[in-house]
């Protein structure tokens, strides 16, 4: 038995603020952002492509001239494929394409049920054992990195100069400022363990 599309079940709001990929039967293909009434905006005026024949609340349909409907990975997640480095917080990703928070882990290698994940009840601590079976793959959140000139504060409100490409901690703590330490690129390890970083007000720095 074939699994169910992830769209399936949910409304057109549910399926709101989606990055998608639409393949029509014609061979067409539209990659775009969804809204909470079944379209594909095209620009920022108004101009739609309209996916589902329901809208707003309603039960989300796809048109009889849609193929298939795919999510895309968001460029500000990192895609883990094995099973085994999945944390408590990343995104379980089914084969199915439904997305869920991953509650608790279970290291035991000799389990069918290493994730558990959040489900929607009344209960908001409750969650739910995931077979392995039903894993494609989990998102993690990529964290902030400086990505242009200027300063910034990192987890720990130290400031950092960002300067053509490299990145130098000015200011540790409050007040020990310093300008002759070491420069490292954004993605070395000295940066990504002080992550996630947040552009610096004036008034901040």
């Amino acid at each position: 038995m074939s699994e169910k599309p992830f769209w399936e079940g949910k409304t057109c709001k549910e399926m709101a603020n989606l990055h998608v990929k639409v393949t029509f039967v014609a061979g067409a293909v539209l990659t775009g952002i969804t809204d909470c009434s079944g379209h594909i905006r095209r620009s920022r005026n108004g101009s739609i492509v309209p996916i589902s024949a329901n809208r707003g609340a309603k039960r989300f349909v796809p048109y009889r001239d849609i193929e298939s409907i795919e999510l895309l990975d968001d460029p500000e997640y990192e895609r883990i494929d094995d099973i085994h480095d999945v944390c408590k917080g990343d995104i379980f990703v089914a084969t199915n394409g439904n997305r869920f928070s991953v509650a608790a882990v279970d290291d035991d290698d000799k389990t069918d049920c290493t994730l558990a994940v959040m489900i929607q009840t009344e209960d908001p601590d409750s969650y739910a054992w995931m077979f392995n079976s039903t894993f494609a793959y989990a998102l993690r959140p990529k964290p902030k990195l400086p990505d242009h000139d200027g300063l910034w504060l990192d987890k720990d409100d130290n400031t950092w100069t960002m300067r053509d490409g490299s990145v130098q901690m000015t200011c540790l703590g409050a007040d020990d400022w310093c300008f002759t330490r070491s420069w490292f690129s954004p993605d070395s390890v000295q940066v990504l363990n002080a992550a996630p970083f947040r552009p610096a007000k004036v008034v901040e720095a």
